[in-house]
């Protein structure tokens, strides 16, 4: 049997391994392609990371409820853990996905205008989320959270 914290660990990894691996298969879907990178790459649809902190709170709320009739400091400090990490996938993540975007425009403008031969990679673009890729893992981390609480309990 597992004990209560080893069971919030399981749920909450596993509900961001399900959201990377439905992150690649609806990108395959999407481009008519499957690329294995997206399985570690940030971005895209589902927030991993959301579903991630999502199902962690959701079942420390739920063991806590179940096992004392009340919320614990850990049920809290997951919680605005989550806040933190959900805003700043929409914010400065998504920001700095424009940042990259404009910059790679500026470079490969340079390349065709100017002539200038700038040799580094394309600056990676998908870091940040749009709010539906967001809403999206906070859903399927408190649905992974409930039926991991049920599994486990």
């Amino acid at each position: 049997m597992f004990t209560v914290p080893e069971a919030v660990l399981i749920i909450s990894i596993s509900a961001m391994l399900i959201a990377q691996v439905s992150k690649f298969f609806i990108d395959g879907l999407i481009n008519k392609k499957l690329n294995e990178s997206i399985l570690i790459s940030t971005g895209g649809m589902p927030s991993s990371h959301s579903a991630l902190v999502t199902a962690l709170f959701v079942s420390i709320g739920m063991f806590d409820y179940h096992n004392q009739g009340t919320l614990s400091i850990g049920f809290a400090i997951s919680f605005v853990i989550a806040l933190v990490v959900i805003h700043d996938s929409m914010g400065i993540r998504l920001e700095a996905s424009k940042h990259a975007m404009e910059l790679n425009i500026i470079k490969y403008r340079l390349n065709m205008i100017e002539n200038i031969d700038i040799e580094e990679k394309k600056l990676k673009e998908k870091l940040g989320h749009k709010p539906k890729e967001v809403l999206v893992g906070i859903l399927l981390g408190a649905f992974i959270g409930v039926i991991g609480f049920f599994i486990f309990k």
